[in-house]
């Protein structure tokens, strides 16, 4: 299996130690595994269904969360906009589901996404991820995020 792009870090003090910053997934089929194996299965299965390696994004582990804990995901005034309501306690879907998967990642689950910039390449995505057992999987769109969970 050639291995995804991925967040994680197998050294013990990569647990405490932040990663990169994180910018929102436009036009990516998101979604979490509990699973090693479910992890392994879906990438070989969306590489064998025409997907690059390069398309396909994975995440897992503490610091990977925090990492997106420490970001909006956005830049400029959207950033500072998503910030404010942060502080301000004002919750939206954007960031119900950007909490959500944070909390994936610290869990020990992973988090993959899938660049999916047509309709058909994002079913295709979320039709493979769902059939080896991920969940809580949506289209992140440039101004949409489209739950994809059927």
């Amino acid at each position: 299996m050639t291995e995804p792009r991925t967040d994680r870090d197998e050294t013990p003090e990569a647990a405490d130690r932040p990663t990169q910053s994180f910018q929102y997934p436009i036009n990516h089929v998101v979604g979490i595994i509990e699973t090693p194996g479910q992890l392994e299965s879906a990438v070989t299965a969306l590489e064998s269904g025409g997907f690059l390696a390069s398309e396909i994004a994975v995440g897992t582990g503490r610091a990977t969360g925090d990492a997106l804990d420490a970001s909006s995901g956005r830049s400029g005034l959207a950033h500072l906009a998503i910030r404010v309501a942060e502080h301000l306690g004002i919750s939206n879907d954007e960031m119900d589901m950007k909490d959500r998967y944070e909390q994936a990642l610290r869990d020990g689950q992973f988090v993959i996404a899938i660049l999916a910039p047509s309709d058909a390449r994002k079913e295709l995505a979320a039709q493979m991820l769902r059939a080896h057992g991920a969940h809580f999987v949506n289209f992140l769109g440039r101004f949409t995020i489209e739950s994809m969970h059927r």
